[in-house]
């Protein structure tokens, strides 16, 4: 085969052979220029994509990122950490990093609704997954299935601490926050009377340390007795149910404790609408503006406000550094401090609220 083939090629025409030769250096260069072109396309293209290693981008090219947050339940304590990721979003696309953020909530605190969530996203195969974890059992086992299927997870919000999850962002010290409010409100009731807790999600691992922290600082003013404890599955109508239920099978309740960033709502509501406004004092989580609201108007007492936009601006800000190979800590915790009618002002400066 090779002999005869090389027979034709002597007996072509001079003129063919010149022909032949110009169309095979045009084509060369054709070839040469597309095959750089599809080669920095790939590079592009694959700096995008999952990976549990990350890829390392130069300055000058541009990428895309798909970052999902799988926050506990639809609620709008989550908008101020979308906000967050966003600010950061916008910061890197000025660097030629393109983040492409969605947040994929279950319509309810279900346990198994959220470990589904999660799987469903993880199906999805998206550059870097945040969870805010319900449940520790149920989800590190699906976080850790994804992991070693190579999807990149960190978790914020809530943790889970024993899993395979690179890392955590938000704030953790929930016992020490449940005691802190203890100690406000056992001071407003003069250390004696009846109090209630909203416990919120019972699976909820920031939740129920805040409720864990709340009783051990009770246990030491023996003339405090805790007389309900209700769990109101971060549901804000039900929180108001729950703690109209409390107020009239406990006409004598002097405090109540909410442990999330609806219940303390739904019981200002209940204290507000029974008239016991600034005779029952309330405690609670976070800033959601009704809860400042009814700071401003003295039906709450006091609130433990988490950094929630920081929550979101700090995770975008690892995930890229996990799709770029970096090194991340383990933790960064994000903190969090005391709101009062007495330091709404600096609450203000503080937030731009």
């Amino acid at each position: 085969m090779f002999t005869k083939t090389k027979k034709r090629f002597h007996i072509l025409p001079i003129g063919l052979m010149v022909l032949a030769l110009a169309i095979a250096g045009c084509s060369g260069n054709k070839n040469s220029g597309s095959g750089n072109a599809n080669s920095n396309a790939g590079s592009s293209s694959s700096a995008g994509q999952s990976s549990s290693s990350g890829g390392n981008e130069t300055a000058s090219s541009e990428v895309t990122y798909d970052f999902v947050f799988i926050p506990k339940v639809v609620h709008p304590w989550y908008e101020a950490v979308e906000a967050g990721a966003k600010k950061a979003a916008e910061e890197f696309k000025a660097q030629g990093i393109n983040i492409n953020i969605s947040f994929d909530a279950p319509a309810q605190a279900d346990v198994v609704e959220h470990a589904q969530k999660i799987e469903s996203v993880v199906s999805r195969k998206p550059d870097v997954i945040a969870v805010a974890v319900l449940d520790e059992a149920s989800d590190a086992a699906v976080i850790d299935d994804a992991i070693n299927a190579g999807v990149n997870i960190i978790t914020f919000d809530t943790d889970a601490p024993n899993s395979k999850r690179i890392m955590y962002v938000g704030h953790d010290k929930n016992e020490e926050d449940g005691a802190t409010l203890a100690k406000l409100l056992a001071e407003k009731m003069n250390y004696e009377g009846e109090v209630a807790i909203l416990a919120g999600s019972l699976s909820a691992p920031n939740h129920s340390q805040r409720v864990a922290g709340f009783k051990k600082e009770m246990a030491n003013y023996p003339n405090i007795k805790i007389v309900a404890e209700q769990a109101d599955d971060d549901d804000l109508e039900k929180a108001v149910s729950l703690a109209e239920n409390i107020l009239q099978a406990h006409p004598n309740v002097k405090g109540f404790f909410g442990s999330n960033a609806s219940n303390p709502i739904g019981i200002a509501r209940a204290v507000k609408d029974s008239g016991k406004a600034g005779d029952v004092f309330i405690v609670g989580m976070d800033d959601l503006p009704e809860t400042i609201q009814f700071i401003e108007e003295g039906v709450i007492t006091a609130t433990v406000v988490q950094n929630v936009s920081d929550i979101g601006y700090n995770a975008v800000k690892y995930m890229v550094d996990i799709m770029q190979g970096k090194e991340v800590p383990d933790e960064h915790p994000t903190g969090a401090y005391v709101v009062t009618k007495d330091n709404l002002d600096e609450y203000y400066a503080k937030t731009g609220n």
